[in-house]
């Protein structure tokens, strides 16, 4: 314990970390001004939820058709009161037979695909139960500020997560270079654990930071996004989805949201910031092993870039040329989670190949970290440090 307090108070004695956190926070306010627009539409719509209930009903239509009339709420009242449940005629068929088409030269793909598909089915058949499409979550407005919290706001916090969790790893795994102390600590078995300690010193600290992070930059973002009326409403409203087009309420864009489990809007964020923590954690964890090894930051850090970016684009360049055989292993990547914030635990599309992937992804990757810096710290062990 001595020697892990003695690795967190070199970073806490580091300014350019806290520096960084500082401008991460700064950055994720400033993301805020970009969506002010849709947060003054989303805040009313959350506030006919509070006074209303979130269950679109014969109730709530009375309720909302006694509020003051505007042009939009007019067509709103007008789609409330034609609106039903699309869930009880969702068919996966259509779909299954369209990237069977898609998939045809890739057979493991496409039965992992149908599999996935049918499994969404039975999920769509017990929210059609629940009648969570009848929820009004926050009226049009929902499906775009979900886009700005989970593919803008929430993204930019997850890669500041990742970016700290490597920078914090480095820097101790680097620390004794840097100072020309490697040869004294390194003098004995007992200072080689040393660089076990760093692990769990650095995994705990990047940890620590994205959640501080993430708290202060709720914080800011609810500040200004009421969700007091929405925090309940299903994930599958059906005013989370497609189902507007040109300001018009129409079903013919219409693609259900379904996750797999009943999530509403408070446990949604909670398990997203959850799955976050995991993708930091992965990332530090690599960052770790390659530190170990290279014992170098800088080499560490731009071997590690060009490794996420060059599979990153890899991997996007195989769903552009519907190359699938490559793009399938590719998708259970960290960093092609890390590019589906907003599809996290639900169906997912083309995109997803098994049920809860992110999950079993994020997992399956944490133990092969966990495994690789094993690894790194068995070479290290044996090989001889070079000053």
């Amino acid at each position: 314990m001595t020697l892990l307090k003695y690795e967190w108070r070199k970073l806490a004695g580091t300014p350019a970390l806290w520096a960084f956190l500082a401008l991460c926070f700064l950055f994720n306010c400033f993301l805020l001004f970009a969506s002010l627009w849709t947060c003054r539409t989303f805040n009313e719509g959350s506030a006919i939820a509070a006074q209303l209930g979130q269950r679109v009903d014969a109730d709530f239509v009375e309720g909302l058709a006694q509020l003051p009339q505007t042009e939009e709420h007019l067509k709103l009242l007008d789609f409330l009161r034609k609106m039903d449940n699309p869930l009880e005629h969702y068919d996966s068929s259509t779909q299954r037979q369209m990237y069977g088409r898609l998939l045809q030269d890739a057979p493991l793909a496409a039965s992992l695909m149908d599999w996935k598909l049918r499994q969404a089915a039975r999920r769509a058949e017990h929210l059609a139960e629940t009648g969570s499409a009848l929820d009004f979550f926050a009226g049009p407005a929902t499906e775009e500020a979900n886009g700005i919290l989970y593919r803008l706001f929430f993204k930019a916090l997850l890669t500041e997560g990742i970016l700290l969790g490597v920078l914090v790893m480095l820097s101790l795994t680097d620390h004794e270079r840097v100072h020309r102390t490697t040869a004294a600590v390194c003098s004995s078995l007992v200072g080689r654990r040393l660089w076990r300690i760093k692990t769990l010193a650095g995994v705990a600290a990047a940890l620590a930071l994205y959640l501080i992070l993430a708290a202060a930059s709720f914080a800011a973002y609810f500040a200004l996004w009421d969700y007091s009326g929405v925090w309940g409403a299903s994930m599958a409203s059906q005013f989370n989805t497609g189902i507007f087009h040109e300001s018009k309420f129409s079903y013919d864009t219409y693609r259900p949201f379904l996750p797999w489990a009943d999530f509403t809007a408070g446990s949604y964020l909670l398990a997203t910031t959850a799955l976050g923590a995991g993708l930091v954690a992965v990332f530090t964890l690599l960052a770790a092993a390659c530190g170990t090894l290279v014992r170098n930051a800088y080499a560490s850090a731009v071997g590690l870039a060009v490794l996420t970016a060059g599979s990153w684009g890899i991997w996007y360049a195989s769903y552009l040329r519907g190359c699938w055989a490559v793009f399938v292993p590719l998708s259970f990547l960290p960093v092609s989670l890390w590019d589906q914030t907003l599809g996290w635990f639900t169906e997912g599309g083309i995109l997803y190949f098994i049920p809860w992937q992110e999950t079993v992804t994020a997992v399956v990757w944490l133990l092969l970290g966990g495994g690789g810096m094993h690894l790194a710290l068995k070479r290290f062990n044996r090989k001889d440090v070079e000053v």
